[in-house]
């Protein structure tokens, strides 16, 4: 528990988003009208910036179990790694062009070739889809540069099913991921951990949208029990990629994504916390508005820097 209060430029953004008087619960709505809100929303986060450029943007396909994936690679001139990006939006929503902003800074700031992969997502695509999807992608992305440290990032749900996608090459031999870089992931579905409610802007609403996604996710029958669906499952952790955790103060998921990090650490994987008291869930998306966003990102790809050059060396 800490006492530091929610950057004053959140609530002030919140504020601009509009809350409405009578919150509408997220099981109550349409994949469709969730995706809108969530697209309005970035609109409103990046309005009056331009896009961040990088050296050359290419949109291609991958080849992966359950049909063509699309993905988009964001190509520095000289890359320092592969960075397989897997967005957030509780696997119901977003995709590249909603990540834009976020695969474009860190292709910029960390030199890596970003692919940014838009997997099938829920309802219409239940687990193990979205997953196949992200580990098919990883699988591709190995091939780029074979001689690059290869990481799996994400934020949210990506950083849910970058976890995974780790947890899965270790356990069948699969390709080489040599860093996991996760942003405020969903680890378990275990709401009543300590902690879990100490959020000073969450609400009940809140707690009951989480449970709502984390059910639609890691309830459906393909998904009980299963580690590929919530990485906190898997019994060890020995022998996963060094990892980059970034923790927000005022986070429902805050609790069970600190157990995780003692346990990746506990079996001796290298582990970077990145906390940052005063920010929220989502906080990535809404950089381009919120100054202490924008200082917590450069803080993000300082240590995705530091762990290439670990890895590199």
């Amino acid at each position: 528990m800490h006492n530091t209060p929610v950057d004053p430029d959140v609530i002030a953004l919140f504020a601009e988003l509009g809350s409405p008087s009578s919150p509408v619960a997220a099981a109550d709505l349409t994949a469709e009208e969730l995706r809108r809100t969530m697209r309005e929303s970035i609109a409103i986060f990046t309005r009056g910036t331009e896009p961040i450029p990088v050296h050359r943007v290419t949109d291609e396909f991958v080849q992966g179990r359950g049909g063509k994936i699309p993905v988009r690679l964001y190509h520095p001139e000289t890359p320092t790694s592969v960075m397989v990006y897997l967005h957030g939006g509780a696997w119901i929503t977003g995709d590249i062009d909603t990540h834009d902003p976020v695969t474009r800074r860190l292709s910029r700031d960390t030199g890596a070739l970003v692919v940014s992969v838009d997997y099938r997502m829920l309802p219409e695509h239940p687990f193990p889809a979205p997953f196949d999807d992200a580990y098919d992608a990883v699988v591709w992305a190995r091939s780029l540069h074979p001689g690059l440290p290869l990481l799996v990032a994400g934020d949210s749900a990506g950083g849910t099913l970058s976890a995974c996608v780790a947890l899965r090459a270790r356990d069948v031999d699969g390709p080489r991921v040599d860093g996991q870089v996760l942003v405020y992931p969903g680890i378990d579905d275990n709401l009543d951990a300590a902690g879990t409610h100490a959020c000073s802007h969450c609400s009940d609403d809140s707690i009951e949208d989480l449970r709502f996604f984390l059910d639609q996710y890691g309830s459906h029958e393909a998904a009980a029990g299963s580690p590929y669906a919530l990485p906190g499952r898997a019994t060890s952790l020995a022998g996963l990629p060094a990892a980059v955790i970034a923790i927000a103060g005022h986070d429902l998921l805050g609790s069970s994504e600190k157990e995780y990090a003692r346990r990746l650490q506990d079996d001796g994987v290298p582990v970077t916390v990145q906390f940052d008291p005063e920010l929220v869930h989502s906080w990535i998306d809404f950089a381009p508005r919120v100054p202490a966003a924008d200082r917590a990102f450069t803080r993000l790809t300082d240590a995705v820097n530091d762990l290439v050059r670990r890895l590199s060396a």
